[in-house]
């Protein structure tokens, strides 16, 4: 499916151009934009794993959950918020919080290699997160309200 269709990738590309200030991504196409959230595993392979993530990837990490948490408030009406606490090693904690109920609880390892092999496979395990969320906030909504 084309990311200008998918409704998550349409999201992730809204929030990475977002973050475009200076506009030295207008012209770059959706695929390009996406291009660092796809590692093969060959590439993932040749990737170290000695030292600090670097902060693209971090930031990479908090455009993935920032638009679940997108996709979360509108498929339920509940306002998402993200805490994330990576250690130098590259390993940490995604929170996702509505109200006062944990929605989403990822555990981040090996952060130096994220990625996801496919655009499919990325969508993937986004609806597969938002989906677990949402029906969490559906089994506790007067926590996800408070």
């Amino acid at each position: 499916m084309p990311a200008n269709q998918d409704p998550f990738l349409k999201t992730l590309l809204m929030l990475i151009r977002a973050q475009d200030g200076s506009g030295a991504w207008e012209t770059m196409s959706d695929e390009e934009l996406l291009a660092p959230f796809i590692v093969t595993r060959e590439q993932r392979r040749e990737i170290p794993l000695m030292g600090d993530p670097d902060p693209d990837i971090l930031w990479r990490v908090e455009l993935f959950y920032n638009a679940i948490a997108f996709a979360i408030e509108k498929a339920t009406g509940c306002a998402c918020a993200p805490i994330m606490k990576i250690n130098h090693e590259g390993w940490g904690r995604m929170l996702l919080t509505s109200g006062r109920l944990v929605v989403v609880n990822s555990y981040l390892r090996d952060l130096h290699r994220f990625g996801f092999e496919s655009a499919e496979a990325l969508t993937s395990k986004a609806a597969k997160i938002i989906d677990e969320a949402a029906a969490t906030i559906g089994k506790f909504p007067d926590v996800a309200a408070a």
